[in-house]
């Protein structure tokens, strides 16, 4: 309960909300493992301990599934991301 309330706090802190424009340069190694431990996050285990993003909006989690869709895209990794995760499906 005390996590809640240290992120609830982090959140309303000035300029929490506003965009922030990054440049940098990233393997593509790096960045598949990025999105994949991501996507492992966002979608949370049933009756597992709460996830960080049980904290945050739904928007907030929105976002963060975009950003992870728009890294794979740039980085032309898309493909082989969905095939991955048809292996671990499988």
């Amino acid at each position: 309960m005390q996590m809640a309330l240290v992120y609830e706090t982090l959140l309303c802190s000035p300029g929490m909300a506003e965009n922030v424009k990054l440049d940098m340069r990233v393997s593509r190694k790096a960045l598949l493992l990025l999105a994949a431990a991501l996507e492992s996050q966002l979608k949370g285990q049933a009756g597992a301990a709460p996830a960080v993003t049980d904290y945050f909006g739904s928007e907030t989690v929105e976002e963060l599934e975009k950003m992870v869709s728009d890294i794979l895209l740039k980085s032309e990794l898309s493909g082989l991301h969905s095939k991955l995760k048809t292996l671990q499906i499988g």
